[in-house]
């Protein structure tokens, strides 16, 4: 299942429950979140997503979380997107996740980064701290960028069905551009009509150059 089906299923079930009584203030937050993640720029990690499919379902589950907010549960998933990056870069299946963070050395200044955020999980599953919104924030950000320090890219190529004439046609999209929500406008080749890609909620796993 692509990324942006997340973001479908998100936005239809806001919809929904936005016409549901009480639920107003749920539904005014996971806006707000939705919001955060666009001013920040958080990128997803699409090189990885690509070598390893369980990534991509796990990351899904971090944002969801986040959105709706369970943020211990964001942190703690997030975190598994993190080790199995960083299992997949060293073909390590038996070290712990302290263990493979000192062992991956294109990691450098961001070691200890991901350092701090496996101190974070581990107050959380063994220490029953408790994190807010804004530590699960920080730690989809920082985990993002340390999985696409190690994986990289450069642009994403996404192929889109313009709304009118059908036509499939290809946008390339710089990395910096291919945060969650960001809003692209694209124009049809064939009948010049403009379609719109939304980061998050259309992009599936595009082809990389």
């Amino acid at each position: 299942m692509a990324f942006g089906s997340l973001f479908a299923g998100l936005i239809g079930y806001l919809i929904s429950a936005s016409k549901a009584r009480g639920f107003e203030e749920i539904i005014n937050n996971a806006r707000e979140r939705v919001h955060y993640l666009e001013y920040f720029k958080v990128v997803p990690p699409m090189i990885l997503f690509e070598k390893d499919h369980l990534t991509e379902t796990f990351y899904k589950e971090a944002v969801l979380a986040y959105i709706l907010g369970p943020p211990n549960s964001s942190i703690i998933t997030a975190l598994r997107v993190l080790e199995k990056g960083l299992r997949l870069r060293l073909n390590d299946e038996k070290s712990n996740l302290a263990q493979l963070i000192d062992e991956v050395k294109e990691l450098r200044e961001l070691k200890d980064l991901a350092h701090g955020l496996r101190i974070l999980r581990n107050q959380i599953v063994h220490r029953d701290k408790e994190s807010d919104d804004r530590d699960a924030l920080e730690v989809l950000r920082h985990v993002s960028e340390v999985l696409n320090h190690l994986y990289p890219f450069d642009e994403v190529i996404h192929t889109i069905t313009c709304s009118i004439c059908k036509n499939k046609y290809e946008h390339s999209i710089k990395a910096e551009e291919a945060y969650l929500c960001n809003i692209i406008k694209t124009k049809c080749k064939k009948c010049r009509r403009s379609n719109v890609i939304i980061i998050g909620k259309e992009l599936g796993i595009p082809k990389t150059l």
